[in-house]
């Protein structure tokens, strides 16, 4: 081959790029690459963009490395004239000839006297000093001459003299010898990529992304270390927009990059292979043989050798049976390659491939390709399947409402999941579907339970008599839905105070759905906790919450449904008077609730709700109240038998207005349901004794304390007892000294084993008296057990422990100041909502902040507050 002996070398080849500002360092292959004197060849193998040349100068300069020369290969340099003559001008430093063999070279372009040129080259090379040469791209040497001639040199080389080769693929030339004699140092794709930290330390550190902590994070897993990924992610501004939303981002910077540094380098079956498999989470040789008829699995295993050998991002998830997987970033943009296909060819591939992972047992992987392909039929029928398996539901979302309801099991499946999910939109979208189809029959009962999350009516749940064992055998439902009913079920039972029947419809739903549904179990231990609470077994309901959070861990593509497990938890915390502990799960729940993005009447009220009793049970009676008549206002639609136990509280403390306990008892009149609760007769009894109807209210009372005795409710036993010691103690001619001390007697006996401590608290001004008496009189003599004296000093030092704090105006936050600002405007939430760009509930849950820390309950008492403490 002819070369001119005029040619220019490019210098930029030969300069040692300088690392990036703010470069991170990667400890861990630092201390690898430390080796690099006792070495004579360290290869560096990783795909396009995995940070090999960044790695390499910043460990140089970092390190101070001495005698470094770096040739930067490309396409040009692949025969053996332009190697070795930019291979000699990297090197001329470290020779004492003055130039004068990288001149003969130049002058003499006649190859086959090249290995004498590279004999005097060794020998020039050889010396106490050690010198180090960088070959970048190294995949460039493919030229069988030039192989032959590095092979020669490597060979041969001497033992001062140090090669750093960086490639995209395997090592062009044979290093067997090297590596059998300890030479050879091999640091792979794997090793290249960032470790978490490394990869956050990039982000933020290194590119200046902006984002908040969980998109950075997401990004970076998204990324699987491939320092590349974040650098596309940076250049496209991307924080935020993971997944695939990021090849759409930044004018395509991703997709051309991708397109011009790995798809171009392929072969046309090679590209086609990619594009008509990229689609898929997974695959093997048998799939790939099913999609491509005249492929042979030995065809396929070469295939995946080579791209292997390419370093294609291709990661192996099962080397034994040949399971393989895209990277993330590839993934996304072979799926964007795929949807360019015409849709014939598209409607194929989703077709073999959904049979192929169908017969598989892979029935996850086939709702997926059938959801793409639009064959809701076939969805429909694998769903069912899988027996109301949560791994369909989010597949099972995706069918149209009309196709949905050709079966009602998996429309009750549907709803479900949206509920789980809080999507409050599409679960009445569902419920008057079902309520077009089913209203007067058995069947809308399992949707009409839930009615409360999604709509705004009054905010109770429905008034159902319990379904009988004949009556659930006609509902047309799979085990997995008839286990929700049985759930369902004990609700209506609870209310009765059949506890029992309760507890064993909940039992035996766990037991129907074990091993299909984890998430009926995590319903159905929430449930049967909200049982246990009611009785006054509070330890039985740790028990069910510890339970329910270990298979909260399994569940998956439910966002809302934690909401259940901490709102529960902190009731059960509170009834014990653990107010650190509730402080911290309902601190949980709020930041739970921001992350996701979760606004909804149902969840934003109820903790409020819980946030009221907080602020109760922490003496701060004037901001409870204030909290309390916030929620009245914001929330005009509910009933206030919703507010049943906040209700309760105001009386405890003498400021239940006449109006509010008014509306309650009207209401409670026409609510059967509600009307036989053992709580709402409590609440119903102490406003009679509080209206001066006090025979009507100690009946009451009396009747409440022998139905808990006889169905062992403890938690309505100490209530009903401590409610009976207050009317004794202030109606005139009340009951005798030695009747009150036994019934305060009795109640330590139910509550100290489940450290019931909050009725107590809610009258402790009555009790406060009574209980450092008894506790004298105990002294010495056997009217209570020691366990129940402990608690004894247990509920005085909670009783009188607690201080009523003062009334000041806490600190508003930003966004509520800018709430407050609007509130001014005299403009509705709505528009709010809009200005601020948040959620209608997002925008009630700050106005009620806002009304509790400043002490108003009304919109106009806030405005004229704020201005007259200067806060507008």
């Amino acid at each position: 081959m002819e070369h001119s002996s005029d040619i220019l070398l490019l210098t930029t080849k030969l300069k040692i790029p300088a690392p990036r500002k703010n470069y991170i360092v990667r400890q861990g292959l630092f201390e690898q690459l430390l080796k690099c004197g006792e070495m004579s060849i360290i290869f560096l193998s990783g795909g396009a963009g995995t940070g090999k040349t960044t790695l390499l100068s910043s460990f140089i300069q970092k390190k101070e490395l001495k005698n470094v020369c770096w040739l930067s290969l490309d396409s040009s340099n692949t025969n053996v004239y332009s190697f070795w003559l930019y291979f000699t001008a990297a090197v001329s430093p470290f020779l004492k000839d003055e130039g004068s063999l990288f001149n003969l070279l130049r002058t003499n372009p006649d190859t086959k006297y090249m290995e004498n040129l590279l004999i005097t080259l060794i020998n020039q090379l050889w010396g106490d000093e050690e010198y180090y040469m960088v070959l970048d791209d190294v995949q460039c040497i493919r030229d069988e001459a030039l192989v032959r001639t590095f092979e020669f040199f490597i060979e041969a080389m001497p033992s001062n003299f140090h090669f750093f080769m960086l490639s995209r693929e395997d090592p062009p030339v044979y290093l067997g010898p090297m590596a059998v004699s300890g030479r050879l140092m091999f640091i792979d794709g794997k090793q290249m990529q960032l470790t978490p930290e490394e990869g956050i330390s990039f982000l933020k550190d290194t590119m200046k992304l902006e984002g908040s902590e969980e998109e950075l994070y997401q990004l970076n897993d998204y990324a699987e270390g491939w320092i590349g990924g974040l650098q596309l992610a940076a250049a496209a501004k991307a924080a935020g927009k993971y997944s695939g939303q990021l090849l759409r981002a930044g004018g395509g910077i991703a997709s051309q990059y991708l397109t011009r540094e790995i798809i171009d380098a392929l072969t046309e079956p090679e590209q086609d292979f990619l594009i008509k498999t990229g689609y898929l989470s997974y695959f093997d040789g048998e799939i790939c043989q099913k999609l491509f008829h005249s492929l042979t699995k030995q065809d396929f295993n070469q295939m995946m050798e080579r791209f292997m050998e390419k370093n294609l991002f291709i990661i192996c998830l099962d080397e034994q049976n040949g399971i393989y997987r895209y990277h993330n970033i590839l993934s996304e943009y072979l799926k964007q390659q795929f949807l360019c296909l015409p849709d014939e060819e598209k409607s194929e591939c989703y077709k073999i491939t959904a049979e192929a992972f169908e017969n598989k047992g892979e029935y996850e992987e086939a709702l997926q390709e059938h959801c793409e392909a639009g064959n809701y039929n076939e969805v429909l029928r694998i769903t069912k399947l899988m027996e109301g398996r949560i791994e369909a539901w989010n597949y099972l979302d995706r069918v149209p409402i009309e196709l949905l309801f050709q079966d009602a099991d998996l429309a009750a499946q549907c709803f479900l999941y949206n509920l789980g999910n809080i999507n409050t939109e599409r679960c009445h979208v569902i419920y008057e579907k079902f309520k077009e189809l089913y209203q007067d029959t058995d069947l809308f009962r399992f949707v009409d339970f839930a009615q409360i999350y999604f709509t705004s009516k009054d905010g109770i749940l429905p008034q159902c008599p319990a379904l009988t064992d004949e009556q659930m055998e006609q509902i047309p439902f799979g085990p997995v839905m008839k286990a929700v009913l049985l759930i369902e079920n004990a609700g209506a039972l609870l209310d009765r105070m059949n506890y029992e029947e309760a507890e064993a419809c909940i039992l035996k739903g766990i037991k129907i759905a074990s091993g299909l549904n984890s998430f009926i179990g995590f319903f159905a231990y929430n449930q049967l906790s909200q049982v246990y609470e009611e009785m006054g077994r509070l330890n039985d309901c740790f028990s069910c919450y510890t339970k329910s959070k270990e298979i909260l861990k399994t569940v998956s593509g439910l966002m809302g449904i934690d909401t259940n497990y901490y709102f529960g938890l902190a009731g059960v915390y509170m009834r014990r008077m653990e107010l650190d502990q509730a402080k911290d799960v309902l601190e949980q729940t709020r930041q739970m609730l921001t992350e996701r993005h979760i606004h909804a009447d149902i969840t934003d009220m109820t903790l409020a709700y819980h946030l009221v009793e907080m602020k109760f049970l922490s003496g701060e009676n004037d901001t409870a109240v204030s909290y309390v008549e916030g929620i009245l206002s914001e929330y005009p639609n509910y009933s206030v038998l919703s507010l049943g136990r906040l209700l309760y509280e105001l009386a405890c403390i003498n400021r239940l207005s006449e109006s509010l306990s008014e509306r309650f008892l009207n209401e409670l009149k026409i609510a059967a349901k509600y009307k036989q609760q053992p709580f709402m007769k409590l609440l119903r009894a102490r406003i009679l004794f509080q209206r001066g109807m006090a025979d009507e209210a100690l009946k009451e009372t009396e009747d409440i304390l022998a139905a808990s005795r006889l169905h062992h409710n403890m938690l309505r036993l100490t209530e009903a007892g401590i409610l009976k010691i207050v009317m004794l103690s202030h109606m005139p001619g009340g009951g005798s000294q030695r009747e009150i001390t036994n019934l305060l007697v009795e109640e330590i006996h139910y509550s100290y084993k489940n450290r019931i401590l909050m009725p107590f608290y809610l009258d402790r001004i009555t009790l406060l008296p009574l209980l450092k008496e008894l506790y004298q009189k105990s002294s010495g003599k056997q009217l209570m057990s020691p366990e129940e004296v402990l608690f004894l000093s247990d509920i005085i030092m909670i009783c009188g422990g607690q201080t009523v704090k003062e009334n000041s105006i806490e600190m508003l936050s930003a966004r509520e100041q800018e709430v407050l600002s609007q509130l001014s405007l005299g403009i509705t939430n709505r528009e709010i909502a809009e200005n601020l760009c948040i959620s209608q509930a997002t925008v009630k849950t700050h106005v009620l902040s806002i009304f509790g820390k400043l002490g108003v309950s009304s919109r106009m008492m806030a405005v004229e507050k704020a201005r007259k403490d200067g806060l507008l």
